[in-house]
């Protein structure tokens, strides 16, 4: 199977993917943009694929302590290959996370991150590694549950999730122990309805549900606007 070496952040990082399998999208760079992390703590990232949203977000932050879990054998070897071209300290685990035997079992860390498989509907694709990646086939709770297991006291949680799939999401998270939840809307254009949706939240917060001010990634003549040019090129935060 043909893979490509591709560049992102502007050539910050240089990532291996699968021509015609899965293949990092601006939803990969959004979420390790949305992660408000700080040097030398842990992040998970549950369902990591080749790894893009860690060397992301350790372009932006080298001194973590990150770990990646990817069920599929053949997007996990890619990040391990990926890991030699960065040199990024990152563990990545090739594993079910719903096995009962899990390698994680008992640990929790300072941020837990995750781009889960959310088209609902079947998906023609031309390779099964992409209907894996995109297609939810599971309880999104169960998803959820997991990484809410791994979240240590005032460790935040970050998603990226189809707009639609929104009350879902905070009709499970309002079961749980996550609180201070904000949503950013994430939008095509300034008069186009929202596609994506960022939610974030703290273990344990009582702070109130807050509804951010959309993230517009294009102008009407199809460029970036300059805020989604400096997260997509420059690995700027999302605030």
């Amino acid at each position: 199977m043909e893979i490509t070496l591709n560049d992102f952040l502007g050539g910050k990082i240089r990532l291996l993917q699968y021509k015609n399998g899965y293949r990092i999208t601006s939803d990969t760079v959004l979420l390790a943009a949305a992660v408000q992390a700080k040097k030398n703590e842990t992040v998970l990232d549950v369902g990591t694929g080749t790894g893009g949203v860690l060397f992301c977000l350790h372009a932006r932050i080298p001194e973590l302590n990150s770990t990646g879990i990817e069920i599929q054998t053949d997007l996990y070897q890619l990040a391990l290959k990926n890991q030699e071209i960065n040199q990024y300290k990152i563990h990545f685990i090739n594993e079910d996370i719903f096995s009962e035997k899990s390698t994680l079992h008992g640990i929790q860390f300072h941020h837990v991150v995750t781009n889960p498989p959310f088209y609902t509907e079947d998906l023609i694709r031309n390779h099964p590694q992409t209907a894996t990646a995109y297609h939810q086939t599971f309880d999104l709770s169960r998803w959820l549950r997991f990484c809410l297991k791994h979240l240590r006291a005032k460790g935040s949680f970050t998603l990226i999730h189809r707009t639609e799939a929104l009350p879902e999401i905070l009709a499970i998270l309002n079961k749980t122990a996550l609180g201070g939840i904000e949503v950013i809307p994430i939008q095509p254009k300034e008069n186009a309805a929202s596609k994506r949706v960022i939610v974030r939240g703290i273990m344990g917060s009582k702070k109130p549900f807050v509804l951010r001010a959309p993230l517009i990634m294009h102008t009407e003549t199809n460029e970036r606007t300059e805020l989604a040019e400096k997260i997509m090129r420059e690995g700027y935060p999302i605030e």
